[in-house]
């Protein structure tokens, strides 16, 4: 199959970001923009004012990846009103109050996603699979570009296109971390529907956006060979 790609905002340049977006308009199948509180991970990245300025120049959908530890309904609430498309909570993080959160998203027309770590089984989210539109697996521990896939995680994309295959879930699934030349190909042969890209695989090939993208997909099409 072919794959399709969502870029993380968090390799970009942020200080040529309103250029950078543009140009990925051309390529990107969503805006992946992650906000980590530092409690959830020990980093701090991207923040709901930055959707808000993102949200003139995206016309592709706009994917918020909460890694927060506390505060993921208000942090929601700014989202959706900064003009954010899909809502990705981590599992681990909403399971208490995870139908609030559904509540919230939907009412507002919005998709909801829910992400698994490397350690998080599917079963965790068999409640509410049927509400979820994208299944987001962590390639690696969440926080930090530049890891080490978990190789546990490429059978759990299988199993969860299986369920969706029997007929009873219509999610779209996607990967984030861990991928890199070594790692490609097995990706690739999984069937995940979205990558998401970052500085590994993107950003770090050039400065200009035209280039890096053109750059990314030879080395992609070489990978999966």
């Amino acid at each position: 199959m072919k794959q399709k790609f969502s870029t993380s905002l968090m390799g970009m340049d942020l200080m040529h970001a309103a250029d950078q977006i543009t140009a990925l308009n051309d390529y990107t199948a969503l805006f992946h923009v992650d906000i980590i509180d530092w409690h959830y991970a020990k980093n701090m990245c991207l923040f709901p004012d930055f959707i808000r300025q993102l949200s003139p120049y995206a016309r592709k959908p706009i994917d918020v990846h909460m890694m927060v530890d506390g505060p993921e309904y208000e942090i929601a609430q700014a989202c959706i009103a900064a003009g954010a498309d899909i809502f990705s909570f981590q599992a681990d993080a909403v399971e208490k109050n995870v139908f609030k959160y559904i509540e919230l998203v939907k009412k507002n027309g919005k998709k909801f996603g829910v992400v698994l770590n490397p350690a998080t089984p599917l079963s965790q989210i068999e409640a509410y699979l049927d509400q979820v539109d994208l299944l987001t697996f962590m390639g690696v521990t969440p926080g930090f570009a530049g890891q080490k896939l978990v190789p546990v995680v490429l059978e759990k994309i299988r199993q969860a296109i299986a369920l969706r295959e029997a007929g009873r879930f219509h999610f779209e699934t996607q990967i984030d971390g861990g991928c890199h030349d070594n790692t490609m190909k097995a990706i690739h042969e999984t069937g995940v529907d979205y990558i998401v890209l970052g500085n590994t695989f993107l950003f770090s090939h050039s400065a200009d956006i035209h280039e890096a993208w053109s750059k990314m997909e030879e080395q992609f099409t070489e990978c999966i060979r």
